[in-house]
C-alpha cells in the first residue's frame, strides 16, 4: 500500500533543536542543510506509487526517504551497509534526509535492495525509467 511520506515537519522536540548553538551552526553551514531544505523537497513520490499495490497492506517506507538516501548514496560513494550506518549514526545524513525528529529511520538493509528490484521488474515491465 502506497502512502506520502507525511512526517515532514521538523518537531519543537528535535535533536537538532536540543544542540548547542555552535553545532547547530555547523550543521546549518554543511552539505545536509543545502540537500534538505532545495534536493529533498523536490523528490516526487507520487511517481513511485505504481511501484506499490493498491490494496490494504503494510504501509511503503517513505520514497522521498529513499530515493533521498540512494542520492547521497551515490555521492559520498558509499555501500548499501555504509549507507544504513550513516543514517543511523551520522546526524548530518538524519538531518538531509528530515529524519532527525524520529525515533528510529524509516528504512532497513532491505529497503534499498527491494526498492531497486521493483524499479527494475517496473522499467522490464513497462520500459519506463522512474529514476
Amino acid at each position: 500500500m502506497f502512502l506520502l511520506n507525511s512526517f515532514q515537519q521538523i518537531s519543537l522536540f528535535d535533536k537538532v533543536h536540543n544542540m548547542p548553538k555552535y553545532l547547530q551552526n555547523m550543521l546549518y553551514n554543511s552539505w545536509a542543510h543545502i540537500f534538505q531544505e532545495i534536493i529533498f523537497p523536490e523528490i516526487n513520490e507520487n511517481r513511485f506509487e505504481v511501484l506499490y499495490s493498491d490494496k490494504p497492506s503494510r504501509p511503503n517506507s517513505p520514497v522521498n526517504v529513499i530515493i533521498g538516501a540512494l542520492f547521497l548514496k551515490e555521492i559520498f560513494q558509499l555501500t548499501d551497509e555504509q549507507l544504513l550506518g550513516s543514517i543511523f549514526f551520522d546526524d548530518r545524513f538524519q538531518y538531509a534526509l528530515r529524519l532527525t525528529s524520529e525515533e528510529r529511520p524509516p528504512v532497513s538493509f532491505n529497503t534499498f535492495t527491494n526498492f531497486r528490484n521493483r524499479v527494475y521488474a517496473y522499467y522490464n515491465l513497462t520500459g519506463i525509467d522512474l529514476i
